[in-house]
């Protein structure tokens, strides 16, 4: 359905600037193809909104627990910091391919997930515990990452936001890195030393029984912080995820057997 004056369906540019930041309308813009028909849906621009926020809020509280941080490489990673690193290689290259082919949308979709499901709701929820109450190892390991993660999401997402991005890179990266502006700071590269094709298909697995951890407790109409039972197959005794694996499941007992299973 097109716009036209005489159908009486036009939307006013004016009145949209007034309700959304021009990040929000850059976000909402980079969410076709290239040459295609684009029908104007208010929600893009609260979804674009929506992300400004969250952004916002996830770097805020990565800079909270930044806090001391060294800037140096621990000489070990914890697993799920590799998991999340492992994974953000993967989203720079196809970012990369979508800005060199002009698929803009392709950057949008990919960096979007990346940011809400794996970084926030999976990869921050694991680590918590340690930033809190983890060793200095534990907690050197997730501040790295949490650095390197968010620094190279802000620079994915600052041709398609870029003020929010901006802004917060003055806030806190500008006192670490050389550049003084994330805009003229070199685009990401990726690291092909970090791929490990055995250690991500273990933590993808990890993530899965998370996830349904937090199903059944839901099903079951429990809090996420409630304790439960947990069977796990054999092949978990020795992981290197376990120990985040059962902090963030809440699991109080715990039994290897054939299959997954929770109880109360």
């Amino acid at each position: 359905k097109k716009m036209s004056k005489s159908k009486g369906n036009v939307v006013d540019p004016r009145e949209v600037w007034t309700k959304y930041s021009v990040d929000a309308l850059r976000f909402t813009a980079a969410g076709t193809k290239l040459g295609s028909d684009y029908p104007f849906q208010e929600k893009d621009l609260l979804t674009g909104q929506k992300t400004i926020t969250k952004l916002w809020n996830a770097a805020k509280f990565c800079f909270t627990h930044l806090e001391g941080y060294s800037l140096k490489k621990p000489q070990t990673l914890e697993a799920f910091d590799q998991w999340v690193l492992i994974k953000l290689q993967k989203l720079i290259t196809v970012c990369t391919e979508g800005f060199e082919s002009y698929e803009y949308f392709k950057t949008r979709v990919e960096a979007s997930n990346f940011f809400w499901n794996t970084f926030c709701d999976q990869y921050l929820e694991i680590i918590k515990h340690r930033i809190y109450n983890g060793t200095i190892q534990e907690k050197a390991s997730a501040q790295y990452t949490l650095y390197s993660t968010l620094l190279t999401v802000l620079k994915l997402f600052a041709p398609l936001m870029p003020h929010i991005t901006e802004e917060l890179y003055q806030l806190y990266f500008k006192h670490f890195e050389k550049d003084i502006s994330i805009h003229i700071s070199s685009w990401p590269v990726v690291d092909e030393k970090q791929f490990n094709d055995a250690l991500e298909k273990e933590g993808d697995e990890c993530i899965s029984i998370i996830t349904q951890a937090r199903q059944f407790k839901t099903q079951n109409q429990k809090p996420l912080k409630e304790e439960i039972n947990l069977t796990l197959p054999l092949a978990y005794e020795n992981s290197l995820f376990l120990a985040d694996l059962l902090t963030v499941t809440k699991a109080k007992k715990i039994i290897y057997g054939k299959e997954l299973a929770f109880s109360l």
